[in-house]
């Protein structure tokens, strides 16, 4: 009875909200207009994301409490909180629409902006810092901290390890993909592991079970933990999973994986079915941001991976099992499975958004996931050892994992080059494979119903 209330009230209050926010939106654009040469006086209101030519951030104007997506010449230092006087150009978010010889998908840029409150694009000429803008709030103030404290993270990487390394281990941890390359980037997108490369749900979901595990750990001369005990359990987690959220400057794969574990740890009991509490997950999501449900690409192939995961994954083991590839190790066939379910749904969504897909993405997952918590767990032992000053544990740490990731980056690359590993599609093409796969995955569910 309890699920079933759940279940309604979550989807009733999903309905709802994406009611609401497609009727403000509605009401929200028919008023923009776009400005040459605006002047405006904004507060940095997200992480910054650098290059060597631009800073790209979120921003909210004092003065008209606008918010808008800010891109600026990399010539001054800018932080979260910061307060900056501008001369730019405003301009309204365009709808990509692609050619004919683009993807069948296209993407809604002007509401993907929308689900995080932002409308309107500025491109700043000309800038500098004043000191008028209101002071921060006790949050932002915390906000700032833990990413001061995420910028000199990062720099420890940056001084232990050699480009692209330093990129890839900071950016499974705690920095994302802003320090890779543009080549490093295009090689994990040919070989199928353009997700390995950031805290994505999977990287954050590993950190997120070992927070639990040593929470679990720290009461341990009680063998029968009470209602209290465990109350207190929950809390702690929930409080250095959201102090995990600040560090890394939250990121939609962050906010998703930690919303999970928040419906994890109060809604759900371990005999919950997987199915419900994605479909709880993704209306409660919803209420949080309606948008992001119906136009974030990176929300719904993070859906379709999970249920991939958890509908198919254990007849595509029991499959290999069964068949001729049954002398395949059990660990390895694990890794397999899992990677081929998450395919099922995954594979003719890139197809349909992207006309591309990747041959060789098997053997890459394969290849290389097994290598990434490996990576993870020495990057953390690197910021350890460098935080404590262990100098000798340190170079040995360094070294290790210098070792495995100039394994990634190998693979990444042999795999790369392999013949055809990046197929790239016509709009035609993609609707007559998308028509077979259709075709295919309908006959092989008969199938399965008749077994």
């Amino acid at each position: 009875m309890y699920r079933r209330f759940l279940f309604c009230i979550c989807f009733i209050g999903a309905v709802y909200f994406v009611i609401v926010a497609q009727a403000e939106y509605v009401k929200k654009i028919e008023g923009l207009i776009e400005v040459k040469n605006a002047t405006a006086t904004l507060t940095i209101d997200s992480d910054v994301t650098r290059s060597e030519i631009k800073f790209v951030f979120m921003a909210h104007d004092v003065k008209n409490d606008e918010r808008y997506k800010v891109t600026s010449p990399s010539n001054l230092d800018l932080k979260f909180g910061d307060c900056i006087q501008v001369v730019g150009n405003v301009s309204i978010p365009k709808k990509k629409v692609s050619g004919d010889d683009g993807p069948l998908y296209n993407f809604p840029y002007r509401e993907y902006l929308a689900k995080d409150n932002v409308y309107l694009l500025m491109t700043v000429k000309k800038m500098e810092h004043v000191s008028l803008c209101n002071p921060l709030s006790w949050y932002d103030e915390l906000k700032l901290y833990f990413i001061l404290q995420k910028d000199k993270l990062t720099q420890i990487f940056l001084n232990e390890y050699e480009q692209p390394y330093a990129g890839l281990v900071a950016g499974v941890l705690v920095a994302g993909k802003g320090l890779l390359d543009k080549e490093s980037l295009e090689l994990f997108k040919m070989t199928s592991l353009s997700h390995v490369v950031v805290l994505s749900g999977s990287n954050v979901s590993l950190i997120l079970v070992c927070i639990k595990m040593l929470v679990d750990k720290l009461f341990f001369w009680r063998k029968e933990k009470g209602v209290v005990i465990k109350v207190v359990q929950k809390i702690i987690v929930l409080i250095v999973v959201w102090a995990f959220v600040l560090l890394t400057g939250g990121g939609a794969p962050i906010y998703r994986a930690v919303v999970s574990a928040y419906c994890g740890l109060i809604l759900f009991q371990e005999k919950t079915s997987q199915v419900y509490a994605l479909f709880v997950v993704i209306f409660i999501m919803t209420i949080i941001s309606p948008f992001q449900t119906l136009h974030d690409p990176s929300f719904h192939l993070t859906c379709a991976a999970t249920f991939g995961l958890i509908l198919c994954t254990k007849p595509i083991d029991e499959w290999m099992r069964l068949s001729r590839l049954r002398f395949i190790p059990s660990w390895l066939r694990e890794i397999a499975s899992a990677t081929l379910a998450t395919q099922v749904f995954v594979f003719p969504y890139i197809v349909y958004m992207t006309a591309s897909f990747s041959s060789v993405f098997l053997l890459s997952n394969v290849l290389v996931l097994p290598v990434i918590p490996i990576i993870m767990l020495l990057g953390f032992l690197t910021l350890c050892s460098d935080l404590f000053g262990v100098e000798w544990l340190l170079k040995l740490v360094v070294f290790v994992n210098n070792l495995l990731l100039h394994f990634v980056f190998w693979i990444v690359g042999v795999l790369a080059d392999v013949p055809h590993a990046y197929v790239e599609l016509s709009k035609s093409e993609s609707i007559w494979i998308l028509v077979g796969y259709c075709i295919v995955a309908f006959l092989i569910y008969m199938w399965h119903l008749r077994d």
